[in-house]
């Protein structure tokens, strides 16, 4: 038996022998962790957007776009028990439960730092001090702030 072959058959015995379903379809609205998705010009009701009912804060949901294109797989083998597996647009994506809250616009974060580092590089006053010998000026700070890189600080894996 080739590779292939066993692994058709592990697949059969995970699934009890059901047959794996996969359909194309739209999306029509998006509710929660559910949507319905329109399969040919049947819309199906409760098609989730998680792979598990689990309810924990180490979840990732991607929700895709009303209008959008899905894939989705069925759990039972008919257009019951439907999950979405792949979407063509993204109106959302939330991580761990998006506890850590959003991403940052890192060109956005780099302009308004190194706007700070510039400022703070041309803040300089003078100040007269008045002692018994006489007064003198201060001098600024010997070495100006370096500019920020982002590639100090960017984490390329995951993009936006």
């Amino acid at each position: 038996m080739n590779e292939h072959s066993k692994l058709r058959e592990y697949l059969k015995q995970a699934v009890g022998g059901e047959k794996i379903s996969i359909y194309q379809g739209v999306v029509k609205s998006v509710t929660g962790q559910l949507c319905e998705v329109e399969i040919g010009n049947i819309i199906i009701p409760d098609v989730r957007l998680k792979a598990s009912e689990l309810d924990d804060d180490g979840w990732m949901l991607v929700t895709p776009k009303v209008g959008t294109a899905v894939t989705v797989g069925s759990l039972s083998g008919d257009l019951s028990q439907l999950v979405v597996l792949q979407v063509d647009h993204i109106e959302t994506i939330v991580i761990n439960g998006g506890k850590l809250g959003g991403l940052i616009n890192i060109e956005q974060l780099t302009d308004k730092i190194n706007e700070l580092v510039d400022t703070f590089n041309k803040h300089t006053h003078n100040v007269t001090v008045s002692h018994p010998g006489g007064t003198f000026t201060t001098v600024k700070p010997g070495a100006a702030a370096p500019s920020f890189n982002k590639s100090d600080y960017e984490d390329e894996t995951i993009k936006h």
